[in-house]
């Protein structure tokens, strides 16, 4: 369903956008009393007609599904869903990520960029402790965590006594602690502060304390090396777990062991994928596996792969706790230039904790674009509330206090002409939230007015915040668009897509109505026999032709054919229809015993043993659940536009849409 709010969001992204501004074109349409502009509709046609080339066929529909849209965005309009709690909160969270580019400097951003892509041609392999203590922790307990964390680490002035340290750890039964090896990392891999003190401390040392939302951590840097880059390799994997029993596991070695053999013969390496892999995922593409770069694949499984020195050469069998794997290198790339991965970082910096840089820098900015006012003697007055206890992070604001005053007020002269005042109560609640217990020896006064800066820098953030939509255009229009996306959602999930699914009565009906329409072809049931020479298929075609009258089944044959290698004999079996297989596609769709003739491609001996024939007949619900219910959703989705259409009134100007096709 998440995927499916996505899909719906980038389709009204596209969709919306009206309304926003006035417009002065002619009147297209009109839904109810909604006047739509020629300018309107054409700025959204536009956007969607990514072939740039405009025929009435495709106008045409596209005006059928934009009146739809804003048919189905005007009836939850009409059931309140705007003012729905569930649909204010979700939206507040969109508009929330939807502010945060806005609400940084986008020049420092560009350093950080630059920071990001210096740290990404390097890699580094460090060991780590992390007291674990909440992010909103008290001040009572993260100092507790902060002398944890030194107990632990003092005396740490070797890899040696990391390792020790890390041990001990382990074997206790303290669940607030972890201590890893985190093998080798680069940018993004970690949360930014442990990234940035893993970076900045020598190879050989332990780094200081460092607070993440995790707690705090030390770090030893036992290693940096310039990055790896990315690697596309192919592998053939035997599956051995720890929990097999010593028999299984030796056979798992002597497996990949043949195949390692057969390979240095000079067999095909994804011929050998395809057939014996037990990762099946990438058997079905010879072996092949997605790009990886350092820290995505298990330490012994990268280290194989990278210490691939040319395309298609392929290791010896390497151990990992899923199995054995030989692994074929078929490209390498080295990390990618700059200027090709800007964007890409730039997208993933304003997911990340490193923008609060950017923040601080727009703050300095935002000081100077604003006029800001400040009441000091109304200041003070909170300022006097507070006690010595606040030192301690004990102190408790009072909940009454003399009348309420203004204590900043923040004017924007150029965008939006919206003032926004701040009041002592305000900035009483900011000294209660933030306080904290001081570490250092300091003065009340000196502390106050740290907290001041943050109350005013707090503040900034909010009023940018609410002037957004003024001073940014863009940021309207898309607040809007997502505004009108949500409600699309929520309706359709009601509509059509949760009915669909809980309606199992109207789901059996529509089934039985339309059954013929979710028909299986022929299909067979059957076995395919992939011999490795003459000799083996003729053992098999022996068993074969006795597996019905003496019951054999496919491990009976497998162990009485295998008996010398596991590699002699493989068997699938299974209902097929046409395109399932290859070799099934080959043999003749009736019952009987197929011998393949070899194809261009064919090392092997294939038998094709097909048991029954079974002719054409709708699936039963179960085994076409999903187009069933595709189809359901459908149809559901078409009666309800019928209502809608006799629900609402909408004409559209037929001579002006006319004009705008020519």
């Amino acid at each position: 369903m998440v995927m499916m709010k996505k899909i719906v969001l980038v389709f009204a992204l596209g969709l919306l956008g009206l309304n926003l501004l006035a417009q002065d074109s002619q009147t297209l349409m009109k839904i109810e009393n909604d006047i739509i502009s020629v300018d309107d509709f054409l700025a959204i046609y536009n956007k969607n007609n990514t072939s740039n080339v405009v025929d009435k066929k495709s106008m045409d529909e596209y005006l059928d599904q934009f009146i739809n849209f804003k048919l189905k965005v005007k009836a939850a309009e009409d059931l309140g869903m705007d003012t729905a709690t569930k649909f204010i909160n979700e939206l507040a969270g969109y508009r929330k990520q939807l502010a945060q580019p806005y609400l940084v400097d986008r020049a420092m951003n560009d350093q950080l960029i630059k920071e990001a892509y210096d740290r990404m041609t390097q890699d580094v392999s460090a060991y780590h402790i992390l007291v674990k203590v909440a992010d909103n922790a008290s001040p009572a307990d993260t100092l507790a965590a902060l002398k944890k964390l030194k107990g632990y680490s003092n005396g740490i002035k070797t890899e040696k006594n990391m390792e020790d340290a890390v041990a001990k750890i382990r074997s206790s039964k303290d669940e607030s602690v972890i201590a890893e090896d985190l093998g080798y990392f680069t940018a993004f891999s970690m949360v930014y502060p442990f990234e940035s003190a893993a970076y900045n401390t020598p190879v050989g040392t332990l780094s200081k304390p460092v607070r993440t939302r995790f707690g705090y951590h030390v770090i030893f840097v036992k290693d940096k090396r310039p990055a790896r880059g990315e690697i596309r390799v192919s592998h053939v994997m035997v599956r051995a777990s720890s929990e097999m029993n010593p028999e299984d596991q030796k056979r798992a070695e002597e497996k990949v062991n043949e195949l390692y053999e057969r390979l240095e013969q000079g067999e095909d390496f994804g011929s050998l994928a395809k057939e014996f892999s037990d990762d099946k995922a990438s058997a079905r593409n010879e072996g092949r596996l997605p790009w990886f770069g350092t820290g995505r694949m298990v330490p012994s499984f990268e280290d194989a792969a990278f210490s691939l020195e040319q395309n298609g050469e392929y290791s010896k069998p390497v151990r990992t706790n899923y199995g054995w794997h030989i692994i074929k290198r078929d490209e390498y790339k080295g990390i990618s230039s700059f200027d090709e991965q800007e964007s890409s970082i730039k997208k993933r910096i304003e997911r990340d904790s490193r923008g609060q840089k950017g923040r601080a820098s727009l703050l300095k900015k935002l000081k100077e674009e604003y006029a800001l006012s400040y009441n000091f003697k109304k200041r003070e007055v909170i300022n006097k509330l507070v006690s010595s206890d606040y030192l301690e992070g004990k102190w408790i604001a009072p909940e009454e206090f003399p009348k309420e005053g203004v204590v900043l007020t923040i004017t924007d002269n150029v965008y939006s002409n919206e003032t926004l005042s701040f009041t002592q109560k305000d900035y009483l609640n900011y000294l209660q939230k933030f306080q904290r217990k001081s570490v250092d020896e300091q003065k009340l006064s000196t502390l106050l007015k740290t907290q001041w800066e943050g109350f005013v820098d707090a503040s900034l953030i909010t009023f940018e915040d609410e002037v957004l939509d003024a001073k940014y255009p863009e940021f309207r229009a898309l607040m809007q668009e997502y505004h009108d996306g949500i409600l699309l959602f929520d309706l359709m999930d009601q509509k059509v897509w949760t009915k669909a699914v809980k309606d199992s009565a109207g789901l059996s009906e529509f089934y039985e109505a339309n059954k013929n329409d979710f028909m299986w072809g022929e299909r067979v049931d059957a076995s395919v026999y992939i011999c490795e020479d003459a000799a083996i298929a003729k053992k098999t075609m022996k068993l074969a032709k006795k597996r019905l009258k003496k019951g054999y089944t496919d491990l009976y044959i497998l162990d009485e054919v295998n008996d010398e290698s596991s590699l002699s004999l493989s068997v699938r079996s299974g209902i097929y229809s046409k395109g399932d297989d290859e070799y099934i596609d080959r043999a003749e769709f009736e019952p009987g015993i197929y011998e393949l003739p070899a194809g261009e491609s064919d090392t092997k001996k294939v038998i094709v043993q097909v048991y029954k024939k079974m002719q054409p007949q709708p699936k039963s619900l179960n085994e076409a659940r999903g187009l069933v219910t595709s189809a359901y959703q459908n149809h559901l989705e078409s009666n309800w536009i019928a209502e809608l259409r006799e629900k609402y009134s909408f004409t559209v100007d037929q001579e002006v849409f006319k004009s705008i096709q020519e």
